[in-house]
């Protein structure tokens, strides 16, 4: 009787030790500014209210499974969203340095807001020099998911889901139009990760703290991952057709549910949970690149990789060089690549920090000193990235 008590003591310490440890885990990489700005609404969630926006999603998912699947005019193909004279220039550069550096021959498309049509149009020459490049409106009434208003949203993040549903694409590579394929991308749809699961996301910087609701709203345990960063997602419609609607109807309904996930990034990896679809999470961990500013590692692009033990990054996410002066880069912004070292279960959280006397916004792993030479891993990539028009600080093109 002893023995056994003794056992089940054990047993119970064991299992509250292993809880607080995975607690701890989440905590130490919760990203606190979105806790922070939305734990009151998170806390104001009645249970009421969660169970009807349970039954909402539900209800909505049950519908789309009884709707017959469209086709696809082609197998694959890469789609991005761009609208504004902005995003279209990136746009522009990126396409120019896949086709002509990279030799991508993947159909592309280009989806754009109904409000941006006019702006849309005066590229429509130089996109027809491109080679199986369309330009598309969101607000063609004839698509799967038509989005013909703006709703108040500054950035257009809710549309994300619609243009890769409505792309003539089965095989669907999306990219931000700020982020950059560091060599042709085709090889990822022929990758096991991809034939097996039929749906790759790459992490983010943080995890979601427990105390969110969308775990209950989903009906989801609060695990202990990464969140997503989708500046870039490959993605099956035929396989994935439903858990896609409903990342879908997440996006369009971002009143609530960009106040639980911090923006669009992880309505597809929830989506997906929700739905116990299957999905491949790339498990290196993203770094950062930039230079040294002020003898400070300035980083402000993401970088992300593919498994397997290449170092090599796959996928430059321009995200904050955009926001950046021109003068500072003075031609050549990536000298650096910062990645952290360490456990992954430690504390890892990137700083975001403003220098130049408050005029420039910058991360950094503050805990990380190694750094790894940009030029030496992606040799000629940002000489190439610039001459095909490559855009970087304040929407200005950058001589190399």
């Amino acid at each position: 009787m002893v023995i056994a008590c003794f056992l089940l003591i054990t047993i119970y310490f064991y299992r509250q030790t292993g809880e607080t440890s995975k607690r701890n885990a989440i905590e130490r990489n919760v990203d606190h500014h979105h806790r922070d700005t939305n734990i009151n609404y998170w806390t104001q969630l009645s249970d009421l209210s969660i169970t009807r926006y349970t039954a909402g999603w539900k209800d909505f998912v049950e519908k789309e499974r009884r709707k017959p699947l469209p086709t696809w005019q082609d197998p694959y193909g890469i789609v991005f969203v761009a609208g504004n004279d902005d995003t279209l220039k990136r746009t522009m550069g990126t396409i120019r340095l896949l086709q002509l550096t990279h030799h991508c021959t993947l159909p592309i498309e280009i989806w754009h807001m109904e409000h941006e049509a006019d702006t849309a149009a005066t590229f429509q020459e130089e996109i027809s020099s491109f080679r199986d490049v369309r330009l598309r409106d969101l607000s063609d009434l004839g698509l799967v998911k038509s989005i013909s208003r703006r709703r108040n949203l500054g950035k257009q993040f809710q549309v994300k889901a619609a243009a890769i549903i409505n792309s003539r694409f089965q095989h669907v590579l999306f990219l931000d139009s700020d982020n950059i394929p560091t060599r042709d991308p085709s090889f990822l749809f022929a990758t096991p990760e991809y034939k097996h699961k039929g749906a790759i996301f790459w992490p983010d910087f943080w995890k979601t703290a427990s105390e969110n609701k969308i775990f209950r709203l989903l009906e989801i345990s609060s695990e202990n991952v990464w969140e997503q960063e989708s500046g870039q997602i490959l993605i099956d419609k035929e396989r994935h057709w439903i858990p896609l609607q409903l990342a879908w109807y997440m996006q369009y309904y971002h009143e609530l549910y960009f106040k639980l996930l911090n923006g669009d990034k992880d309505t597809f990896q929830y989506a997906w949970r929700a739905l116990d679809a299957p999905f491949h999470r790339i498990q290196t961990f993203l770094a950062m690149a930039g230079l040294l500013v002020d003898d400070r590692f300035c980083g402000h692009s993401m970088v992300q990789y593919m498994d397997g033990g290449d170092d090599t990054p796959l996928f430059i996410h321009a995200n904050l060089m955009k926001q950046m002066p021109r003068h500072v880069f003075n031609g050549r912004p990536w000298h650096w690549i910062k990645r952290h070292r360490g456990d992954r279960s430690s504390v890892i959280l990137p700083q975001f920090y403003m220098a130049m006397n408050n005029t420039l916004g910058c991360m950094d792993f503050p805990l990380q000193k190694d750094l790894d030479d940009f030029d030496q891993l992606l040799p000629h990539f940002q000489k190439a990235y610039f001459e095909s028009g490559g855009i970087g600080g304040y929407n200005t093109y950058i001589e190399s």
